[in-house]
């Protein structure tokens, strides 16, 4: 029979996708909150994959300004985090604030605490 192995990076019973939309929806709460002038409409969308190649960001995410919308590429976030050995939630949070700096034409440093 088989059955999950634990791990200390995922919960019993909590899929990667919802790992990755967790930390996505954790992020994106924390800079709505801490910009909400810029940020407070901001929206966020994760896919898989990119349909197609795109020039930014390495494929890991796209920025729609006129909706304040970013899309979120599951499997290249993943992908890099695995190649770095680190926290995958390090890189999804990391992919998310970039994303966000992008759209507001910043630098992902701008959005962080001091």
């Amino acid at each position: 029979m088989r059955r999950p192995v634990p791990s200390k990076l995922f919960r019993h019973g909590l899929s990667r996708q919802t790992f990755f939309q967790d930390a996505v929806a954790d992020t994106a709460d924390y800079l709505r909150s801490r910009f909400p002038e810029e940020l407070g409409a901001l929206n966020w969308k994760i896919e898989e994959v990119p349909l197609q190649e795109r020039p930014e960001s390495l494929n890991r995410w796209h920025t729609r300004p006129e909706t304040m919308t970013i899309i979120l590429y599951r499997i290249p976030i993943e992908r890099s985090a695995s190649s770095r050995n680190s926290d995958p939630r390090i890189q999804i949070e990391q992919a998310v604030v970039s994303a966000a700096a992008s759209l507001l034409g910043k630098e992902p440093w701008d959005l962080l605490d001091q």
